[in-house]
C-alpha cells in the first residue's frame, strides 16, 4: 500500500503550464490522413477528401481522388509514406477487411501529434483488484503499455502513471478522480491502459472516454482494441465494458454454486471457532470434533445468558478462564460482539447454515454490503455430533436475547427515532438504570443539572414531571452497599421453624410447577394446531405478509412454551438444598469484596437481590430543601445459584429497606443527641459546646422535635405529593411545555 500512496502523492504534483504559440502542431486526423503546417519558409497544403456518395440508393461506392500540392519535397514524401492507409481505408469500405480484427496503435492508421510538437504526454492506468494480487502486475502492464507505444512513436515521451489496487466496479476510488482532473487540465495528449477495464469496469469509463473526446486526449484501450479516435468506438466500449462487468457476475455465480454444492455433499467450512478441533486434512464435517476443554465454557456461558447476563458479561467469564479466542478472530480477548457471534451461532444445536448474509452492490458508489439473505437461500444441514446445546433451549435464549436487545439497537429504517441516537455505548455504574421516581415512574438517569455523578428523574427532562429533585449516585451507592453489608452481619441462624416454613414453600413451588407443566401442554397442543392451520392457508395460495408474520409470532411463541416445558420439568423432582445464614453470610461478603459501590460490577450484583427501587421526595415538616428518600426490597437469598432457593426464602428473608440519599441539615443531625442532653438538665449552651455546634442550631433541633412530639410522628420528614408554593426551587411545572404525564403504572 506504500506503494499506491506514494505513487499518489507523486502524482499530485503541480501541472506544467501548457506552452502557447500561434502556429504549434495540433492533432487532427480525418479518415487517417493527416495535414501540416509548416514554419514560415512554406507550407505543405494537403488536403483529402472521400465521401461515400448516394451509397443508399445505387449502392455504389465513390472514392474521390486525392490532391496535394507541394512546396517543400521534404514534406511530399510524407504524403506517399501514407498511401497505404489510404489503400487501407478503401479495402474497408469495400467490406475486404472488417475493422473489428485491426489493432489501431499497431498498424499505425492514426498517428498522434504531441501539443507542443516536441514531446508527447502519456497517462498509463494500470490496476489490481485485492491485495491478494502481486504488485509486480502493475508493473507487467506498465511495461506492456510502454513497449506497444514505442513500436508506434518513435519520439519522446513523458509518461505519468496512475496505479491504484481496488475494485474495478468501486466508483469512490482517489485515482479515478485523479484520472479525470488529468484529462480535464487537457495538458495530456493520450491515456493508454492494458484494457478498459483497468479503468473502470462499469459504465463510468465511458465517461471517461467521452471526457477524453472532449478535451483532445486520445485514450487507447490496448487489448479491447479501443481508440477514441475511430468512429466505432463506442460501440465497442459498450460491449467491452458489458463484458467486464458480467464477468465479474459469472465468476461469483460460478464461485458460490462450487461453494453450494460442496456445502449440500457435506464438505467442511473454513472455519469453525474454538469450540471445535479440525483435524489436519480433514475435508468433510463428519471430521470435525467438539473441544472437550470447551463444553464446561458453553454451558456456563449459556447459564449466564439465560440468567440475564449481558455478552460483555460472559466474555470476561472466558477471558478470566484464560480460553483462547481461536478460529480466524483479529481480537485477543473475547468481547461482547465474539460472545454474540459463537453463542448465537446455531452450530452449538446441532444444526449448520450457509448464505445467512448476502453481498448487495451499492451503485452509488460500487461498494458492497452484506445484507440477510432471502429465507430460500439459505442452506442447512444437520451436525448432530457437534452439538452443545438442546435445540429448544438454545432457540429461547437467542429469542430472549433478541427481545432485550431489540430495545437498544440501532434504528435502520427511521434514524431519527434510533434509542441509541447521539448516545456513547458504556457500562452504567450502580444506581444506574435501576432507579425509578416515585412521582411519575420513569428512570433516574445520570447528569442531573449538568453533575454526571447525580441522578435526576427523566420525565422532568421532558417536562412531564415536576420532580425536578437529583441525588449523588456515589453516596447512595455507599450507603446501598453498607446496608447490604448491615443486613446480612444481622442476619440470624435459621430455626427449625423457619426452615419447616421453607420446605413447606418448596413444596408449595412444585405443585405450582406442575400445575404450570399441565397448562403449558395444553398450550402446546393450540398453538400446534394454530400453526398447522396457518401453514395450510399459506399452502393454498395466500402469501400476505399479515399471514406471514402471524406464522412467525405463533413459532416463536411456541419455542419459548417448548423451552419452558424443559425448564419445568428438568426442575421438578430435584431436592432443593436449603442453605444455612452462614452460607448466605459469607456468599454476600464474596460477592462485594473487592467491588466499589459505584460501579457497572456492583450494578450486576445489585440487580439480583435488589426491586422495587424507587426515590420519593420529601422534606422536613418546619420547611428546608425538599430530598430524596430511597425505598427497595431486599433479598439476598438471591444471590445463591439457585434460582429456586431465592423464591423459597422470598417471605422470611425479605427486607423493606429505608435510605435517606443526602446528608441531613443540622438540626435533624444533631436532634436526638440535644434532646438527650437537654433532658439529662444541660443547658443550652453546654449542649452546644458538647456538640461543638451553635446555640442556635440547638434551638432549632429543639423546636424541630416540639412540632414532631406536636404531630405525634416519629420521623420528621413528609412525603411530598404535589410541589410546594413556598419553594423556589421546583418550577418546571410553571413551564409552559409542562404536562404532567406519569407512567400507566401510577395512574
Amino acid at each position: 500500500m506504500n506503494r499506491f500512496i506514494s505513487q499518489y502523492k507523486s502524482s499530485t504534483k503541480p501541472k506544467p503550464s501548457i506552452p502557447k504559440t500561434d502556429f504549434g502542431l495540433q492533432n487532427k486526423v480525418f479518415l487517417g490522413l493527416q495535414g501540416y503546417r509548416s514554419g514560415e519558409r512554406g507550407r505543405l497544403l494537403m488536403q483529402t477528401h472521400i465521401s461515400l456518395l448516394f451509397r443508399q440508393f445505387c449502392k455504389i461506392s465513390l472514392v474521390l481522388s486525392t490532391f496535394a500540392f507541394c512546396v517543400n519535397s521534404h514534406h511530399c514524401s510524407s504524403l506517399f509514406r501514407n498511401s497505404q492507409v489510404f489503400g487501407t481505408l478503401c479495402q474497408e469500405f469495400q467490406g475486404e477487411l472488417s475493422p473489428h480484427r485491426r489493432l489501431p496503435m499497431r498498424h499505425g492508421s492514426s498517428p498522434i501529434i504531441p501539443r507542443d510538437g516536441r514531446k508527447l504526454k502519456v497517462i498509463r492506468v494500470a490496476r489490481i483488484s485485492t491485495v491478494n494480487q502481486d504488485e509486480k502486475s502493475l508493473d507487467d502492464q506498465l511495461v506492456f503499455i510502454q513497449q506497444e507505444l514505442s513500436s508506434f512513436y518513435q519520439g519522446e515521451i513523458e509518461y505519468t502513471d496512475i496505479t491504484s489496487q481496488g475494485s474495478g466496479e468501486a466508483l469512490d476510488r482517489i485515482e479515478l478522480f485523479q484520472l479525470e482532473e488529468y484529462i480535464e487540465s487537457g495538458f495530456y495528449d493520450l491515456v493508454v491502459s492494458e484494457d478498459l477495464g483497468r479503468i473502470s469496469r462499469r459504465t463510468r469509463a465511458i465517461d471517461i472516454c467521452e471526457s477524453c473526446i472532449d478535451h483532445e486526449t486520445r485514450l487507447i484501450a490496448l487489448n479491447d482494441h479501443i481508440d477514441t479516435i475511430d468512429d466505432d468506438w463506442k460501440d465497442r466500449a459498450m460491449m467491452v465494458t458489458w463484458h467486464h462487468e458480467r464477468s465479474n457476475k459469472d465468476t461469483s455465480n460460478r464461485i458460490k454454486r462450487s461453494h453450494r454444492n460442496r456445502f449440500a455433499n457435506g464438505s467442511k467450512q473454513n472455519e469453525y471457532g474454538p469450540f471445535y478441533i479440525v483435524p489436519d486434512g480433514a475435508k468433510m464435517v463428519s471430521e470435525v470434533q467438539k473441544n472437550a476443554s470447551a463444553t464446561d465454557i458453553v454451558e456456563q456461558g449459556f447459564s449466564m445468558l439465560e440468567q440475564g447476563a449481558t455478552y460483555q458479561e460472559v466474555a470476561d467469564m472466558i477471558n478470566d478462564k484464560n480460553f483462547p479466542v481461536g478460529g480466524q478472530s483479529k481480537q485477543k480477548k473475547w468481547n461482547g460482539r465474539l460472545v454474540k457471534t459463537r453463542f448465537l451461532n446455531p452450530i452449538l444445536k446441532g444444526v449448520e447454515l450457509r448464505n445467512k448474509k448476502k453481498n448487495v452492490r451499492k451503485n452509488g458508489t460500487g461498494r458492497y454490503q452484506q445484507k440477510p439473505s432471502d429465507p430460500d437461500e439459505v442452506l442447512t444441514r444437520e451436525v448432530k455430533h457437534l452439538a452443545y446445546i438442546h435445540p429448544d433451549r438454545f432457540d429461547y435464549v437467542k429469542l430472549q436475547m433478541q427481545k432485550r436487545n431489540d430495545v437498544y439497537s440501532r434504528s435502520k429504517s427511521d434514524p431519527l427515532n434510533d434509542p441509541c441516537r447521539n448516545r456513547p455505548k458504556k457500562r452504567t455504574p450502580f444506581p444506574g438504570q435501576m432507579v425509578n421516581c416515585g412521582v411519575c415512574g420513569r428512570k433516574y438517569v445520570f447528569g442531573g443539572h449538568g453533575r454526571k455523578e447525580f441522578l435526576m428523574c427523566d420525565g422532568a427532562r421532558q417536562h412531564k414531571c415536576w420532580n425536578g429533585t437529583t441525588f449523588d449516585g456515589r453516596l447512595a451507592a455507599i450507603k446501598v452497599a453498607t446496608s447490604v453489608l448491615e443486613i446480612a452481619e444481622q442476619l440470624p441462624e435459621f430455626d427449625n421453624l423457619l426452615l419447616e416454613q421453607v420446605r413447606h414453600e418448596a413444596e408449595e413451588q412444585d405443585s405450582d410447577r406442575q400445575n404450570q407443566i399441565r397448562s403449558l401442554r395444553l398450550k402446546e397442543i393450540q398453538l400446534c394446531q394454530e400453526i398447522g392451520s396457518l401453514i395450510d392457508f399459506v399452502s393454498k395460495g395466500d402469501s400476505s405478509e399479515g399471514i406471514r408474520q402471524k406464522l412467525k409470532e405463533k413459532e416463536d411463541e411456541y419455542r419459548e412454551v417448548k423451552y419452558q416445558l424443559t425448564q419445568l420439568e428438568s426442575a421438578v423432582g430435584h431436592q432443593i438444598e436449603i442453605p444455612d445464614a452462614t452460607t448466605l453470610r459469607n456468599l454476600a461478603h464474596n460477592c462485594l469484596d473487592g467491588v466499589l459501590p459505584f460501579s457497572w460490577e456492583f450494578n450486576q450484583i445489585a440487580r439480583k437481590m435488589i426491586t422495587n427501587f424507587i426515590v420519593q421526595p420529601v422534606r422536613l415538616i418546619d420547611g428546608g430543601h425538599i430530598e430524596l428518600l430511597g425505598r427497595f426490597q431486599l433479598n439476598l437469598a438471591k444471590l445463591y445459584p439457585d434460582d429456586r432457593v431465592g423464591e423459597c426464602f422470598r417471605a422470611p428473608l425479605m427486607r423493606e429497606m429505608t435510605l435517606k440519599f443526602f446528608t441531613p441539615p443540622q438540626r435533624e443531625e444533631f436532634r436526638k443527641a440535644v434532646i438527650f442532653r437537654r433532658n439529662q438538665s444541660e443547658k443550652e449552651r453546654e449542649v452546644a459546646t458538647a456538640l461543638n455546634i451553635t446555640q442556635t442550631a440547638v434551638q432549632r433541633a429543639a423546636a424541630l422535635q416540639r412540632m414532631m412530639d406536636a404531630r405525634g410522628i416519629d420521623e420528621p420528614y413528609q412525603l411530598i405529593t404535589e410541589p410546594p408554593e413556598d419553594y423556589s426551587k421546583l418550577r418546571r411545572h410553571k413551564h409552559p411545555r409542562y404536562r404532567f404525564e406519569p407512567l400507566s403504572s401510577l395512574t
